[in-house]
């Protein structure tokens, strides 16, 4: 009886939302507040404490694959401080918690910047959803019908409209982006992971990075065809990285195809990193600090946006990411870019 109660409440307080406009006089929608969520029987839990409650139910490692499904009448909030406007991010958006100094996933559907844009204030009942763990980031969604990941997105509208809850379009702050400089950032730990982070004075580095999976960058896609800088044909069959060891050439003078030079985009990875960070080796259970990949969707509007040349001072702000094998090694820290203005030339 008492769930029953607690349902009918939470729909009474969904309808008072949705009938808040009149036909003579329609108006936004009224934002939720903290006590709404309370009136529907929930109790709060911050984002920092979700995220640990998720690593202690489930004693998961970075790399497996977990799920914990929420069984309990709990409900967190953040602000949105990621857009899909762009195609970047798709189907999920980043909200920050400021008192907790913590961020995650929410993995919704799409066009998210129409209904929540960054800046919103956002409520989202946990119970029922699924918290799973993909490469040692966490999120929060649907159970997964993949035994392969550990969730999946809220596509159905009924229950994107059941869990989440818009607040307050507040905007954002300086207080919602971490920023990181070449004096700090080996204080940059995991607890900053999901936030959206501004690195000053970083520089873009071509060639092969000695940590991680050694990758060559920038390293990138086109015709179903990867390119990177041990591929051969780019001058008279020499591998890239032949060439820029030998001091030949550069990658702006990045590959051919058709007979005309590749430039060197965003699509894909690029490398970005402190100067005395650059190329130095870590374990590999931990890349190098002061080293991050920036990835980039095909399906990202900027995708073609030409990447600041080898060496580049640039201010970087995107959201915090990292990337596993399944055994939880081997991490490579990498940054999502909602947009490439977010990278501005110094």
């Amino acid at each position: 009886m008492k769930s029953i109660y607690k349902l009918l409440l939470m729909s009474l307080v969904v309808a008072a939302t949705a009938c808040y406009n009149d036909f003579d006089a329609p108006e936004m929608d009224k934002p939720l507040t903290a006590a709404d969520m309370e009136a529907m029987g929930l109790d709060y839990i911050s984002i920092k404490d979700v995220k640990a409650r998720f690593w202690s139910e489930t004693g998961a490692g970075a790399g497996s694959v977990a799920a914990w499904k929420v069984d309990e009448p709990l409900y967190t909030r953040g602000k949105v401080i990621s857009s899909d406007r762009y195609g970047s991010i798709y189907k999920t958006m980043y909200i920050f918690d400021e008192e907790s100094q913590s961020a995650i996933e929410l993995k919704v559907t799409s066009g998210n910047y129409l209904y929540y844009p960054a800046g919103r204030e956002i409520f989202v009942a946990l119970q029922g959803l699924t918290l799973g763990n993909y490469r040692g980031m966490v999120s929060i969604g649907a159970a997964s019908v993949n035994p392969k990941y550990s969730n999946d997105n809220i596509e159905s509208l009924t229950q994107v409209n059941k869990h989440v809850f818009r607040g307050e379009q507040i905007g954002l702050t300086a207080a919602d982006t971490l920023v990181v400089t070449r004096n700090n950032y080996a204080q940059l730990t995991e607890d900053a992971l999901g936030c959206l982070v501004r690195f000053e004075g970083v520089q873009s580095v071509f060639g092969q990075a000695q940590w991680g999976y050694k990758n060559n960058f920038p390293n990138y896609f086109a015709n179903s065809n990867s390119y990177d800088a041990t591929a051969k044909g780019g001058v008279d069959g020499v591998a890239w990285s032949e060439l820029t060891a030998s001091g030949q050439a550069t990658w702006a003078l990045a590959g051919k195809m058709n007979d005309d030079l590749l430039d060197t985009y965003f699509y894909g990875s690029a490398w970005f990193a402190y100067e005395d960070a650059k190329g130095s080796a870590g374990s590999d259970s931990n890349a190098a600090p002061g080293n991050y990949v920036v990835r980039t969707s095909g399906y990202a509007q900027f995708r073609d946006a030409v990447i600041p040349t080898n060496g580049t001072e640039v201010d970087l702000t995107a959201i915090y990411t990292k990337y596993t094998n399944t055994s939880g090694r081997y991490v490579t820290y990498q940054l999502v870019l909602c947009n490439d203005a977010d990278v501005v030339v110094k």
